[in-house]
């Protein structure tokens, strides 16, 4: 019998057919997937951690999902690892897992309801990679849903959620990273793709934060939907809310690149917010079906305040009667629940700009959308190609609206100024009944509506200001306004409070669109910088020196002008500074003739001056200085130069063949001298191969300079280098296909190279020979 027999009989008895056999293999199977996927189906197993001691220099060390799990359930089961730290050591993927959160619990009003077990202890990914978390149940409407569920004090940090699957129909209480994140709570560098979606207060990154907390440097991509109900729904938190005498929310670096959509109080970072938000960039479309929706923050409520943010994306409001639908912030305003608000103040909303179309609702702005009782509006920018709303609509806020209420504490100050802030949109793309180019101001007596253009115009202490007078009026004593565009039509200017203040031109013009351009009754305006500035060129009276200067004063008063600089449609001479001068220029059109320059440069560039009554004007033309000497009584005229200026010879040129017979000079590029050089021997570059290189198509650089080398600068055409020696040098540098010459180290290691071959192959060839008479 062969040895196999006894195989056979026992297949046969106990497999006597094929389909049993795949029966047995499929149960084998199945055991196999038990063994491998039982403590990720059945609860952890194994140990906790890989190592570590917990301590912030030792952390608890989590290699893989099954110690991850095992982590969740020593939380959850009242371990909430204050003091602690926990770290990834590896990516973890958790698609086998219908995740319970770590810190498993429900909210009760701003905080924890009893039976919660919060984590407060530090988990710090290391940028480590959480993949697959999926979450399609929730116990309860206020039950905490994320990979964490509530922290209480303690910090998430670093870690990147990929691909993340948050479906909870019944939820009120969900985000990618934290459900709650309470009690001065820290949540940062965080990144969330995937989708996140619940019945309402839902964030990409948080779903709510109450009192106090911290946001930070977190980006989401994943889309972000609040199903029904209140909506509460943002990028990175769908509610931020509830303030504190202790304490307060900060949302600040974070970015959203995700869907945001809603039924009310949508936003691409924030969708209900009492925290301060800052430094945040929205660049995900946002959506809702009735009010509160914004570019960065769907409703700002009594507190906070939104500084520094970016929206570029579109913000719609899909129910015509909806309130507020805004670039940066949708609605801003106070409401009733004041107890729950025991920190108010004025909201500001402030440095922030939009780019993103704003679509429907009862009130569109590209800024704020609709802004109640009390705050600021100051240094934004608004460059939306389009604005639409049923009703009001305004390039920074679209309606502006006193609302009596009881609750606004005594210490917030009621009324809101719209001030200093930029919109580009012209009117005919605000498209409302009732619309403005900056902000329909629905009762003036309560608001201010002031100082707002179509560009920024200058900046002083490091501040941009949309209007020229606001700057002066806030620099300080000895300070500088610098001009950051042209200016057509400018309003006057004023100084009148004793500061002296300096106005850069930074190379841009300034036209006033009346006489006088500076008015200064107090106090010294100096101009300094490159640029025109002109009025109408009028005289007031005929005859006298123009006005657009006009100084006043008195010796408890002094004022006066200072020109240390700028070009002027008018003679400015009497208020030329010190160690300065006018040059007159010889052009027939006035805008930029008279020029103020420092006094030596003047004299450098003028054919002529006139002095009289003690002060020198120069001028470009000889004709027009003796015009104008011969126009006032006793003035004099020097005529400096009645010939153009000539460029100088060289000192030596080589052989002669750069001097031009017409005597001009034009088309010397054979030789160059460097400034600062004696003699003419530093290096230097010039367009062209010099007329007088003794090989054509090469630099001679050997030192021993060839029949025509003076030591002068030569030049090569397009691929050579031009230098010049004064010291013996054996470097050649050669144009492109140039033939390597004796004495180049590249040739000479070709030569080398080669003769070493031709050895090597009359050795190899030797050999051979011997071989063959051998045999």
């Amino acid at each position: 019998m062969s040895s196999t027999a006894p195989v056979h009989a026992l297949t046969a008895k106990y497999f006597p057919r094929a389909i049993v056999s795949l029966r047995w293999a499929a149960i084998a199977f199945a055991l196999l997937g038990a063994i491998f996927l039982a403590p990720a189906a059945w609860g952890a197993s194994g140990p906790m951690f890989q190592g570590g001691t917990g301590t912030a220099s030792d952390p608890y060390l989590v290699a893989d999902a099954n110690q991850l799990c095992r982590f969740r359930d020593a939380v959850n089961d009242g371990n909430d690892f204050a003091g602690k730290t926990v770290k990834l050591a590896e990516d973890i993927d958790l698609a086998h897992v219908e995740w319970t959160p770590i810190g498993a619990g429900t909210r009760k009003g701003s905080g924890a309801a009893s039976g919660s077990t919060p984590f407060a202890g530090t988990f710090d990914g290391a940028g480590h990679k959480v993949s697959g978390l999926s979450i399609t149940t929730s116990p309860d409407a206020d039950f905490a849903v994320g990979l964490f569920g509530i922290v209480k004090g303690g910090t998430v940090r670093d870690v990147v959620l990929d691909g993340v699957a948050i479906d909870v129909p019944g939820s009120e209480l969900a985000g990618g990273a934290v459900g709650l994140l309470i009690d001065d709570g820290t949540v940062s560098g965080v990144s969330v793709s995937g989708s996140v979606s619940a019945h309402a207060g839902v964030g990409g990154v948080v779903g709510r934060m109450t009192l106090s907390g911290t946001i930070s440097d977190c980006a989401n991509s994943a889309a972000v939907t609040a199903m029904t109900g209140v909506g509460n729904v943002g990028g990175i938190v769908g509610a931020a809310y509830y303030t504190t005498d202790t304490g307060e929310m900060v949302i600040e670096g974070c970015t959203n690149t995700g869907t945001v959509k809603g039924t009310q109080a949508a936003g691409g970072i924030a969708g209900l917010c009492s925290a301060f938000v800052s430094e945040c960039g929205n660049n995900g479309a946002v959506e809702a079906e009735h009010y509160s929706v914004g570019g960065v923050v769907g409703e700002q409520k009594n507190y906070g305040g939104i500084h520094h943010c970016t929206n570029s994306a579109s913000v719609t409001c899909e129910d015509a009667g909806g309130y507020g639908c805004g670039g940066i912030a949708g609605w801003v305003r106070y409401d009733g629940a004041a107890a729950a608000y025991p920190a108010s103040s004025a909201v500001p909303v402030t440095d922030n700009e939009n780019s993103g179309e704003i679509h429907g609702g009862n009130d569109a702005g590209g800024i704020v959308g609709c802004f109640y009782n009390a705050g600021t509006v100051t240094g934004n920018t608004n460059t939306a190609p389009a604005l639409t709303s049923s009703r009001f609509a305004g390039g920074i806020v679209g309606n502006l609206q006193n609302a009596p209420l009881d609750s606004l504490p005594s210490s917030v100050t009621e009324g809101i100024a719209v001030e200093n802030n930029v919109s580009a949109t012209p009117i005919d793309k605000i498209s409302a009944p009732l619309r403005d180019t900056f902000a329909y101001n629905n009762t003036p007596a309560d608001f201010t509506v002031d100082d707002n253009s179509a560009g920024w115009v200058a900046s002083t202490n490091s501040l941009r200001y949309a209007v020229l007078q606001r700057a002066l009026d806030n620099a300080p004593d000895d300070g500088t306004v610098t001009l950051t565009a042209d200016l057509a039509d400018a309003d006057s200017l004023s100084l009148a409070d004793g500061r002296t203040v300096t106005l850069d031109l930074n190379g841009h013009n300034l036209a006033f669109a009346k006489v006088p351009g500076v008015a200064v009754s107090w106090g010294t305006f100096v101009v300094t910088g490159t640029g025109q500035v002109s009025a109408p060129a009028t005289v007031t009276p005929a005859g006298s020196t123009p006005a657009l200067f006009e100084v006043t004063g008195s010796s408890a008063k002094p004022a006066a002008v200072k020109l240390k600089g700028g070009s002027y449609n008018m003679d400015v001479e009497p208020y030329v500074a010190s160690k300065y001068a006018e040059l007159v220029r010889d052009q027939k059109d006035s805008a930029g003739k008279f020029s103020v320059l420092p006094a030596k440069e003047a004299r450098a560039d003028a054919r002529a001056k006139v002095d009289a009554d003690g002060e020198t004007v120069y001028y470009e033309s000889a004709k027009a200085a003796r015009a104008a000497a011969a126009a006032e009584p006793g003035a004099k005229v020097t005529v400096l130069d009645d010939e153009p200026d000539k460029p100088s010879a060289p000192d030596s040129p080589d052989d002669g063949s750069d001097a031009d017979s017409d005597g001009d000079h034009a088309g010397n590029t054979g030789t160059a001298t460097t400034p600062g050089s004696a003699d003419g021997t530093a290096p230097a570059t010039t367009p062209a191969a010099h007329e007088g290189d003794n090989t054509p198509g090469f630099l001679d650089l050997h030192g021993d300079g060839g029949p025509t080398d003076t030591g002068s600068a030569t030049g090569t055409t397009s691929g050579a280098t031009t230098a010049a020696t004064t010291a013996p040098h054996k470097t050649t540098i050669k144009p492109a296909g140039a033939v390597p010459q004796t004495g180049d180290p590249l040739w000479e290691a070709l030569l080398s190279i080669g003769l070493l071959a031709v050895v090597s192959g009359a050795a190899v060839a030797l050999a051979r020979t011997r071989s063959k008479r051998t045999k």
